[in-house]
């Protein structure tokens, strides 16, 4: 779909209503973390995770729309587009704040009728001293 047809697109039809579809890993993500919202002992505990996304995510504005919704709600970590056209990127916060970025993150692209796919997920150990989240550059690529 050009840049013309999702304007036409956008236009014409209230994508605000539409579903969000989402991934098996990421519905299965979502799951996870409200289960953990739910338990005193994890729902306030940060997470860190690494997300890689496909889908129409280079060219987009897709990496600063991850920092500023990560930077809005306080979370911390790093976006970086590799060159196969993915998206990678490792975020940290409460499992509650993963689900507000996660659910914001489509109602942007939404709008655009961009698919955005969570190919792979995986938890691994938090930063203590990280304090931002950043855009990052994969060596080799140009911008």
């Amino acid at each position: 779909m050009g840049l013309l047809d999702r304007i036409r697109a956008w236009g014409s039809a209230d994508d605000t209503k539409a579903p969000t579809v989402r991934s098996p890993q990421e519905a299965q993500l979502i799951e996870t973390m409200q289960d953990r919202i739910g338990d005193p002992l994890h729902e306030e505990r940060p997470i860190r995770l690494y997300l890689r996304f496909t889908g129409e995510v280079q060219g987009v504005g897709f990496r600063w729309t991850n920092m500023g919704l990560a930077r809005e709600h306080g979370m911390t970590g790093w976006v970086m587009n590799l060159s196969d056209g993915s998206v990678e990127m490792e975020i940290q916060g409460t499992p509650k704040q993963v689900i507000v970025h996660l659910d914001e993150l489509h109602a942007y692209y939404r709008r655009f009728a961009n698919r955005i796919w969570l190919e792979e997920k995986r938890e691994i150990p938090v930063i203590a001293d990280e304090t931002s989240f950043e855009a990052r550059y994969e060596p080799g690529i140009t911008l």
